[in-house]
């Protein structure tokens, strides 16, 4: 097969210099894919990107103006980008076109229809009804394109969970959704445990991720365990924020701010490193940093949301109410604090992860996409 991927960001090299779940979903599913079949993405340029690159076997093409990572906001840049890569993409024969997020979902259509080739939108969760509130006022952009998109007629999507699946029935035929998990493959490295009981959290620092709920968590844990740690890994608008909260609190000894690691595998020596993976996130679509985390063998304590809940199977950690941070900080004291629980935990971890493996994913993401290529034309 000739497969065009089009992902808002992409790794620039195989060290998986990743900051969100949907590149790193697009990542994982064409090293997989470009084992056996051609691979070209399309993704934005971000600064220092050359016009093209290989990772392996993918042919990575940038588009678009020079712009750095966003979530939210960079309106002309975006649309500049949408454009670029469907101009771009004229130059490729490609058998079929998966887009990988609301910015990208409507590029792969267009590409599709002038085409004549199926189309696949790769979906991680839906936001319709809730932009404004995950992201404020520029969530009216994200809300217009979401439900443009899912008015389109797309051969298939592939949700990452039931949860999303579920929720995407309401906008779309449910015959053409297919249930099909992130990749979750990792190179563990070997690390030694931090010598003090260590926290770690790896996220976008968002609104909707609710970091500050983990320090409102480590201030309450400090009074019963004093030499308690907590590395937050990752940047974001609210960073200034969490910091000043931080200074507030008076817990500036016990809380570290990373920032943006670019090797995923030194994300990986600190999660290994730490005792405890907390995700207090309220919005997510699959959680793939809390499987990384299992991969790891350490154990997890996250919001118990449906697509957490859906994509650990309640094993390897514990769940808290979301945004009670005296649950959270409860619930962090019980796995530090009991070792039998914890060794149970850890070998949760162990055997959950294996069912995200490349090869067990991979398969059914190939079988599916042959399944849609096989399907006489309209």
């Amino acid at each position: 097969m000739k497969i065009g991927i089009v992902t808002e960001y992409f790794p620039r090299s195989e060290k998986f210099e990743i900051r969100g779940g949907a590149e790193g979903c697009a990542f994982n599913e064409a090293l997989y894919l470009s084992k056996n079949h051609d691979v070209i993405v399309l993704t934005s340029r971000e600064k220092g990107m050359p016009p093209s690159y290989k990772i392996g076997k993918i042919k990575v093409i940038t588009c678009g103006l020079e712009r750095k990572y966003t979530q939210s906001g960079s309106f002309f840049k975006r649309i500049i980008f949408m454009i670029d890569a469907y101009l771009k993409s004229r130059k490729f024969d490609f058998d079929i076109v998966i887009g990988y997020n609301f910015i990208t979902h409507s590029i792969a259509w267009l590409i599709s229809k002038s085409k004549g080739i199926p189309v696949v939108a790769r979906y991680h969760d839906v936001w319709i009804g809730e932009w404004t509130k995950n992201i404020g006022i520029s969530g009216i952009f994200g809300e217009f394109l979401e439900r443009f998109n899912l008015s389109r007629n797309f051969d298939a999507i592939f949700a990452v969970s039931n949860y999303t699946k579920n929720k995407l029935k309401k906008y779309a035929d449910s015959n053409k959704i297919e249930v099909i998990p992130n990749i979750v493959d990792i190179n563990v490295p070997e690390v030694d445990k931090s010598n003090n009981p260590t926290i770690v959290c790896v996220s976008r620092l968002v609104k909707y991720k609710r970091v500050e709920d983990l320090i409102r968590a480590i201030h309450i844990i400090k009074k019963d365990i004093p030499n308690i740690r907590c590395k937050i890994v990752g940047t974001g608008p609210m960073l200034n924020y969490l910091k000043e909260l931080t200074k507030k609190l008076n817990i500036e000894k016990n809380i570290e701010f990373c920032g943006f690691i670019e090797k995923h595998e030194d994300v990986l020596k600190i999660i290994k490193s730490a005792h405890v993976f907390c995700i207090p996130s309220i919005v997510e679509g699959f959680g793939i940093v809390v499987i990384e985390a299992m991969g790891c063998q350490v154990p997890f304590v996250a919001t118990k949301i449906p697509a957490i809940v859906e994509s650990t199977g309640m094993k390897g950690g514990l769940f808290f109410k979301p945004t009670d941070y005296v649950d959270l900080a409860n619930k962090i004291k019980k796995i530090l604090t009991n070792k039998r629980l914890y060794t149970k935990l850890k070998k949760e971890c162990k055997d959950k992860y294996k069912e995200y493996s490349r090869d067990n994913i991979g398969k059914i993401l190939e079988m599916k996409l042959k399944e849609i290529l096989s399907k006489p034309k309209k």
